[in-house]
């Protein structure tokens, strides 16, 4: 009986003693858990001016809304192990149906999910999978702070699916990354930026399967320029060149850009698609920013607001953007 007891203590000893041990390598596994919520919302006035073939001008006005809501969580254990998730909703609303905006600003009110995935990062390198951007190391080089509706902005061209496995790394000062999705899509980047006396160069490239493109940027104290080509061999060959100038005071952000996307057409020929912008952004204080610009775009241009059947368009944009 006096056995049997002793036993007990000891088995409810080393039950106990399991459990602390399991309780401290918990606690050293995962101990920097985190979820941060950010986001924006901006109130944007849209104007465009549009000439049709008989000179007949025409002229719309929209206000629209444009959104974002990031949830982020990260957990980390003392080894150097982290992991976690983000995803993101965008919140889009306007009252035009003869806006057709570069992916944000739609006729009508809209909820929709965007990027969303699971990460690990180690000292192996970083791995996200789920809904991701591809990879690439281009940068487009516009350099306007706010774009009107009417802007094209590529850094690259894609056909690789939403949802993708995607790595990245720095390797002797060379950042890489890597996607690909189920289809066997592949998307390829390196970027490099290094100071060559005073200025900074930063250098990107990025490879998929029937795409290439290149960036070459300079910065020096608030000034900053560069240029940037893409090219899409797809039935037809397209290309796009983008090359601006931006300077920066402080809360001021000034920038001018001009983009040409050319179309090689088999049977029409080439299309020829040219827009030139400048912008400004001032913030008035930490999270609040307003800006203004404005954009002459080509009457080939694939964000016209009526279409493609005017001879030139002006579009311009005011803006009021919080941030948190």
């Amino acid at each position: 009986m006096t056995h049997i007891q002793f036993s007990c203590h000891r088995l409810a000893g080393l039950v106990v003693g399991v459990f602390t041990s399991s309780l401290v390598f918990a606690s050293s596994v995962a101990f920097a858990q985190q979820l941060t919520v950010s986001g924006f919302l901006e109130f944007e006035a849209h104007y465009g001016e549009n000439y049709d073939a008989e000179d007949t001008q025409v002229t719309q006005l929209d206000f629209a809304t444009d959104g974002r809501l990031n949830f982020d969580y990260s957990n980390a254990s003392k080894a150097g192990l982290e992991w976690g998730m983000h995803f993101e909703l965008d919140l889009q609303g306007s009252d035009d149906s003869f806006i057709k905006g570069p992916g944000d600003v739609v006729d009508g009110d809209a909820v929709s999910f965007n990027d969303g995935y699971v990460f690990v990062n180690s000292a192996l390198g970083n791995i996200k999978m789920g809904d991701t951007d591809d990879a690439a190391g281009t940068s487009n080089h516009l350099h306007v702070p706010l774009l009107p509706l009417g802007a094209i902005e590529r850094d690259h061209f894609s056909v690789l699916e939403a949802e993708q496995v995607f790595y990245s790394n720095a390797f002797f000062g060379v950042d890489f990354q890597v996607s690909v999705d189920d289809d066997s899509n592949w998307s390829m980047g390196v970027n490099y930026s290094a100071p060559m006396g005073p200025v900074l160069v930063d250098i990107g490239l990025t490879a998929q399967d029937e795409s290439l493109a290149g960036s070459l940027g300079a910065s020096i104290g608030g000034l900053s320029t560069g240029v940037t080509y893409a090219m899409e061999e797809v039935g037809a060959t397209s290309e796009y060149v983008a090359a601006g100038v931006g300077y920066d005071l402080g809360p001021l952000h000034l920038g001018l850009g001009v983009e040409t996307e050319i179309a090689h057409m088999l049977v029409s020929g080439e299309t020829y698609t040219s827009n030139a912008f400048a912008g400004a952004t001032y913030e008035l204080a930490d999270g609040l920013t307003v800006g203004a610009a404005i954009g002459s775009l080509d009457n080939d241009s694939v964000w016209n607001w009526n279409g493609a059947n005017t001879a030139r368009e002006i579009s311009a944009i005011a803006s009021v953007k919080v941030e948190f």
